[in-house]
């Protein structure tokens, strides 16, 4: 076998020796002409982005205006910082996409989608103040079932979901993709394990119809819940739903509740309006969903839905384990600016500083891989020590007690392949230090 090698190995030496000049110099030429493609293609690439327009993600009149005229936009944060190529091309998508692509034309009233992303349909005030201040809706620490229906295609039903009855099909408004029902409809989702005894569900939705509700319910001998407009409610052996939380029927609104045990309470975005100690919600796989239809081609649709494991209390966490992982700490997209709905998980961290005085805390900030390294890194760095910042300034911990390091997407604590493994490794987490 060696013999072979050495034989066929000298035969190609010799080949190539003997070559014809003329051969030689063909050769020559291709690797030339190789050669200055690729200068030339890197070079075009350089040009393109030297006359690239910069443009702040918020600033959508300038992305859009650049993506017409065919010119490169860098997208960068409020600082000026470039974004992830994730929430770049999601800004660049957003400014420039048509509406509704099932019907090439939005109908009449349709809304717009809700600016900054998935989440932030509520009012844009700092944590612990305005309309954030007394606000205690603490999401679930660990994600069980998340969709954006960003993986289905439009006109389709979701792919995640079944279908019970009605008429219901992705569309594309404004870039991004949404649950459309213009007619009533029921769907379920089958989850991946049983609910356990403390779970938060949050959806994103608008609806033009105060007179039917969004609602959930488990199955079997169960209470239902779920959202109008204007209020959350709760149908257990004494109904709650509170005072209604007055909202434009253009607008979506933020349908979250956390039910632990027999104990369910529901929000409308910064607002409890439901509180009932008596519900019974049967733990099961499934979770089925009615869907109200729309009004006068306005119709209702579904941004994003999460269900999520109630976690312990943090300190709890920290004592035992010396760490703790939440996912109540929001930014707005692609920027270090803390959202209001952080407001009841930074109040945890605040208060428990202040009764354990000899406590002392890393805040790792950590993200999914989506996007370059480079950026995923600095956008960690710039969060954790945002966060750091808020406790010394708002609850006035001493700053020696904390230290902030950002890991990017270095550390997973689920498989980036899935959305609930994305979900679960965008969080900050809490660290003992000794």
């Amino acid at each position: 076998m060696n013999r072979r090698f050495v034989i066929w190995g000298a035969l190609g030496a010799l080949m190539l020796v003997a070559a014809p000049a003329h051969t030689q110099g063909i050769f020559g030429k291709i690797k030339n002409r190789a050669r200055t493609e690729v200068d030339r293609k890197e070079n075009d690439a350089i040009e393109a982005m030297a006359k690239a327009v910069t443009c702040a993600i918020t600033d959508k009149a300038c992305i859009k205006k650049a993506h017409d005229a065919g010119t490169p936009v860098k997208v960068t944060d409020k600082n000026g910082k470039p974004v992830s190529t994730a929430d770049s091309a999601a800004a660049i998508s957003a400014a420039v996409a048509q509406a509704a692509s099932v019907a090439d034309e939005e109908p009449a009233g349709t809304p717009a989608a809700p600016a900054g992303g998935a989440a932030a349909a509520a009012g844009a005030s700092a944590p612990g103040a305005g309309a954030w201040l007394n606000y205690d809706f603490v999401p679930g620490a660990r994600t069980i079932y998340y969709d954006d229906f960003a993986g289905d295609d439009v006109g389709d039903f979701p792919r995640r979901m079944k279908l019970k009855e009605g008429n219901l099909e992705v569309v594309n408004i404004k870039g991004q993709k949404m649950l459309r029902a213009a007619e009533s409809g029921k769907l379920f989702i089958v989850l991946p394990e049983k609910l356990p005894d403390r779970f938060t569900v949050e959806v994103l939705y608008h609806s033009p119809t105060a007179t039917s509700p969004l609602r959930f319910s488990t199955g079997g001998n169960t209470h239902s819940f779920g959202c109008y407009p204007t209020s959350a409610w709760v149908d257990a052996e004494s109904k709650s739903g509170g005072k209604n939380y007055k909202k434009a029927s253009t607008e979506f609104v933020n349908c979250r509740f956390t039910v632990d045990t027999r104990y369910v309470r529901g929000y409308i975005d910064s607002v409890r309006t439901a509180n009932a100690p008596d519900a019974t919600i049967v733990r099961t796989d499934t979770l089925f969903v009615e869907i109200p239809g729309g009004e006068n081609n306005d119709p209702t649709l579904l941004a994003t839905v999460r269900i999520a494991e109630g976690g312990k209390k943090l300190y709890d966490l920290i004592s035992t384990k010396g760490r703790a992982s939440t996912q109540g700490i929001l930014f707005e997209l692609g920027s270090d600016h803390i959202r209001g709905e952080s407001t009841p998980t930074l109040a945890e961290i605040g208060d428990m500083l202040k009764a354990h005085p000899a406590l002392k805390l890393a805040i790792e900030g950590h993200t999914d891989n989506v996007g370059s390294a480079a950026s995923n890194q600095a956008l960690s760095d710039k969060r954790a020590a945002a966060v750091k910042q808020l406790l010394v300034s708002k609850y006035a911990v001493d700053a020696a007690r904390l230290k902030s390091v950002g890991y990017g997407a270095t550390k997973p604590v689920a498989p980036n392949t899935t959305e609930e493994g994305r979900q679960n490794n965008r969080r900050v987490e809490l660290v003992k230090q000794s």
